[in-house]
């Protein structure tokens, strides 16, 4: 498994990051040209390779987490405090939604230096000004429900790469 991903990831090495966000719980980022694409019947704008995560990951900067899966649920700073009527999923709301702000100033300008990845579908991106995307599956899980990641092209509408709790799949 380490070596099939190590080799699909390795497109990403000199190619620029270029956005990143949620959908919902879903942490997406976008890596490499901009593209037009079709979605929905409508044009859009995105970058050409997308990887989306659905497991524990987290960003760091030298020895420090910038944003990590977690942040998800917690409040952002300008919450009023009512824990009980957080609404995590809510644009904004999130710390995660604050905190990704200070990855997401650097777009652009950050390229992919060095893939790294392990035998259960583990994966490290290291970008350049020492920021690195650690992603670690977290859940035993090993049905069709157990999706950690997922790596796709836009540009070539090509399968997805996506990795789970049973191995490695292209759908």
């Amino acid at each position: 498994m380490k070596e099939v991903i190590s080799s699909e990831l390795g497109k990403l090495v000199g190619l620029k990051f270029q956005d990143a966000g949620r959908s919902s719980n879903l942490f997406w980022l976008g890596f490499g040209d901009i593209i037009q694409i079709i979605r929905r019947g409508k044009t859009e704008v995105s970058a050409e390779y997308a990887l989306h995560i659905q497991c524990s990951w987290r960003i760091i900067m030298k020895n420090k987490i910038i944003v990590a899966s977690r942040d998800f649920y917690s409040p952002s700073s300008e919450g009023d405090g009512e824990i009980e009527d957080f609404d995590w999923d809510l644009q904004g709301n999130n710390r995660f939604d604050e905190q990704i702000k200070t990855f997401i100033r650097d777009k652009g300008r950050l390229k992919v230096e060095k893939i790294e990845s392990d035998d259960v579908g583990g994966l490290k991106v290291f970008l350049s000004d020492g920021y690195k995307l650690e992603i670690f599956p977290d859940s035993s899980e090993d049905d069709e429900r157990s999706e950690h990641w997922r790596f796709f092209n836009r540009k070539e509408n090509s399968p997805h790469f996506v990795v789970t709790g049973m191995g490695i799949e292209k759908v």
